[in-house]
């Protein structure tokens, strides 16, 4: 985010929801001062007052509360809720867990409709062994301010006089400039606890903030990488991962702070003989260059947006405005954004399944788009270790799988597809040339191209957990084959080179739904019983019987059971 996107007045309007929590809160507070003459002040922290100053929607209230602990004063929420004729609500009292950095007992409930967590403001102590703190008491909002990670997050807002407060005296001037500074000098924040470098480049590639040479130079400090890679469970660095991802603006540019950071191999930690995984017996190849990462992800980001309309695309990552939009990414996008060239570039298969052919019926995702977009993110960054594997359990693994599985203990969701999509680049690649080279002339060449452009769609979505989502590998290996174009790219200019190479790509998605194949992922087996038919045994043989059953049947998408079955009998040396 520039300058320029920063509002230039930065104020909190406040909905008409958070206007009467804030009322509701506040009158707890005075209604607990008249009864027994005790003062408790109350202000909304963290992330919140820097989402509403940006102008940006965000619904995750942590009330900081100065003199008492969390689930005491949501007791007398619930209280106040009861005397104004309002149900009680469950409190869920979240215990410390200073594994996921929660150092205090939090209480979360729901007051008019949103779910708010009250934690007491607090000071921590830490010492040099551990990144947990070895004190923690009740904080003045100073200290609270101090002792969080990052001046734009250290903002808090006062719910009785409905004032912003900057006790760093930092965070409003640092959110105006787009800095992202620590209130303490960095060094000791980053030691403290090392995920926060994770923190300070995500925040800073969500917003295209830039981080202050200060904070850099701390990163840079092998102790901080040692510490990251010591101090900090997989499973935390995954989840902050996961969000990076997830906040749908500045994945390429996080992968760059990563490699200008030189924290690239700490967070995506290549195969180690006798590393993390138990039974890594081997590691063969080795990784390329981290830059294919970030220009792939480029390249992904501006091809998936082109399916997104600007305000689609807004709803989409939940903003009231926008980062700073990439230049480079803008122009292509003008070029591209509804244009003949790009009719079919989706993420998912849009089209419905042709009536004449049974389907799979498989459990629809809700979010298939958001799923797909995700993991193409996720290969691309596993993309510079295309070339190397391990050997785990004497089995053979290519280095992202084992990356995502063992050093980042990601999902198995998420391993499976980025698994079957770095898998797929090669034959899609090989098809897309094969369609292109040798297109088809007449209906024999017609059948021929159609089985083999459906043997490739169905390799990839025949995987449970892709289906539909079978064009990701597509767009894949689309921005990789688009690499070498990169620079050209990044200025906005769209080359002749460049148009032919997306037509073609956007061709074969055209193709596959004239051809009525782009959703034969799900096509049942027209001969199954086969078995029965040819009298065999089943066993491995029959899984090859079956793949020339369905070569047959994408080579006659309208033909019936009866008229495969036929086939079938009048061909037996096919299954011999």
């Amino acid at each position: 985010m520039s300058v320029s996107n920063i509002p230039r007045t930065l104020e909190i309007r406040l909905t008409e929801q958070e206007t009467k929590i804030c009322e509701v809160l506040d009158a707890v507070s005075k209604r607990y001062e008249e009864k027994e003459g005790k003062k408790v002040q109350l202000r909304i922290a963290g992330g919140w007052v820097r989402d509403k100053l940006l102008g940006l929607t965000c619904h995750d209230l942590d009330i900081g509360i100065d003199t008492m602990m969390g689930y005491d004063f949501a007791l007398l929420v619930n209280d106040f809720m009861e005397s104004i004729g309002q149900e009680k609500r469950t409190i869920a009292k979240i215990a410390t867990n200073p594994e996921k950095s929660k150092h205090l007992e939090t209480a979360t409930m729901v007051v008019l409709g949103m779910p708010l967590d009250f934690v007491n403001l607090r000071s921590e102590v830490y010492d040099d062994a551990s990144r947990i703190p070895s004190e923690i008491t009740f904080g003045t909002p100073s200290e609270d301010a101090y002792r969080r990670d990052f001046t734009i997050n250290a903002l808090l807002y006062n719910i009785h006089t409905r004032t912003v407060e900057d006790f760093t005296e930092r965070g409003l001037d640092d959110l105006k400039h787009g800095l992202v500074r620590t209130p303490l000098e960095p060094f000791e924040t980053f030691w403290q606890d090392p995920l926060r470098v994770m923190r300070c480049i995500r925040f800073a590639a969500r917003f295209n903030f830039k981080i202050v040479d200060e904070a850099k130079r701390a990163i840079l400090d092998p102790r901080i990488k040692q510490a990251l890679k010591t101090k900090i469970s997989k499973e935390r660095i995954g989840a902050e991962l996961d969000k990076m991802i997830d906040d749908g603006a500045g994945r390429s540019t996080a992968i760059q702070l990563l490699h200008d950071l030189s924290l690239y191999d700490v967070v995506f930690a290549p195969p180690e003989v006798d590393g993390t995984a138990k039974g890594t017996t081997a590691v063969h190849g080795g990784a390329n260059d981290v830059e294919d990462a970030f220009k792939l992800v480029w390249i992904m980001e501006w091809l998936l947006k082109i399916s997104l309309s600007t305000v689609d695309n807004a709803d989409l990552e939940g903003r009231i405005f926008q980062a700073e939009v990439d230049l480079g990414q803008e122009l292509l996008l003008s070029q591209t954004r509804g244009s003949l060239l790009t009719t079919h570039l989706y993420p998912v298969v849009t089209s419905t399944p042709s009536p004449h052919v049974a389907q799979i019926i498989s459990k629809e995702e809700p979010f298939p788009e958001k799923l797909g977009t995700r993991n193409l993110i996720l290969a691309g960054m596993m993309y510079p270790y295309r070339d190397m594997t391990a050997v785990v359990n004497k089995k053979h693994m290519s280095a992202g799988s084992w990356i995502l599985r063992y050093g980042l203990k990601g999902k198995n969701l998420d391993i499976e597809i980025v698994t079957k999509l770095m898998e797929s680049i090669k034959p899609v690649q090989r098809v897309i040339r094969a369609v292109t080279q040798n297109p088809a002339t007449d209906e024999e060449s017609v059948q021929k191209e159609r089985a083999e452009m459906g043997t490739v769609i169905r390799d990839i979505g025949f995987v449970q957990v892709i289906g539909k989502k079978w064009p990701c590998a597509f767009l894949l290996a689309l921005g990789i084959d688009l690499i070498p174009r990169f620079d050209t790219l990044r200025t906005g200019v769209l080359d002749e080179e460049t148009k032919a190479m997306v037509a073609t790509y956007n061709g074969f998605m055209s193709k596959a739904a004239a051809y009525q194949i782009d959703h034969c992922f799900a096509w049942k087996y027209l001969g199954k019983e086969l078995t029965k038919m040819l009298n065999i045994k089943p066993g491995p043989k029959v899984t090859d019987y079956l793949r020339v059953v369905m070569n047959w049947q994408l080579r006659h998408p309208r033909s019936s059971k009866e008229e495969c079955q036929a086939w079938i009998m009048d061909h037996p040396d096919l299954f011999v």
